[in-house]
């Protein structure tokens, strides 16, 4: 079983999307990898951040010297410097975002563990046909059914999957991450899974 933390490992003291909570889920033995959200500033340059907005500040119209000086976002950039061999998990928040700029992004950062992905479909597409040095999927396609998903991984929600439904996707080299409230050890139904998690979870 492989745990993947949500918006990093955090802790009372460490913050989700940080860089804090970033090394943490590194340096951690029992966590694979971490997952991370991604926005656009108006300068096109990549900030980590959950929410559209920050303390009121709509992230997509503010620079990124800004949101460094107030509110100290990371930028993709300085996540993806990270020493590690773990999974790299990035979710594209935004639907337009500046594609060259993400793969020359990627292409720098290359021999590192990244995937992307991100509930809009046309983005990854998009992605896929530019080639993007990373693994792409896809979060809840199309309620999971799809049977011509071609992408690298996909992302379901725990109680949505089924053993069949998982063994479908892995039997044609597709990676399948769950994800959900997941904090307690008996929501990890599957011995094999890899899961998205908030904490390491309890009686693990």
């Amino acid at each position: 079983m492989k745990l993947i933390a949500h918006r990093g490992l955090r802790t009372e003291k460490i913050k989700e999307n940080t860089m804090e909570a970033f090394q943490n889920a590194i340096n951690n033995k029992e966590i694979a990898g971490f997952e991370f959200d991604i926005r656009k500033t108006i300068d096109n340059t990549f900030v980590v951040n959950h929410n559209a907005l920050i303390k009121g500040d709509l992230i997509k119209w503010k620079s990124l010297r800004y949101l460094k000086c107030k509110h100290d976002l990371p930028t993709l950039d300085e996540v993806l410097n990270l020493e590690t061999e773990k999974i790299m998990l990035v979710e594209i928040k935004d639907i337009r975002i500046p594609y060259r700029k993400l793969i020359k992004l990627l292409r720098k950062h290359q021999d590192k563990n990244i995937y992307v992905m991100s509930f809009h479909n046309k983005v990854i597409e998009k992605l896929k046909k530019r080639n993007a040095p990373a693994k792409l999927g896809i979060l809840n396609y199309v309620l999971n059914s799809e049977a011509d998903y071609n992408l690298d991984f996909i992302c379901l929600l725990n109680n949505l999957a089924t053993p069949h439904l998982i063994e479908e996707y892995e039997k044609r080299g597709i990676e399948v991450f769950l994800y959900g409230i997941l904090n307690e050890e008996k929501d990890l139904f599957y011995e094999n899974g890899t899961y998205i998690v908030d904490h390491v979870p309890k009686n693990k």
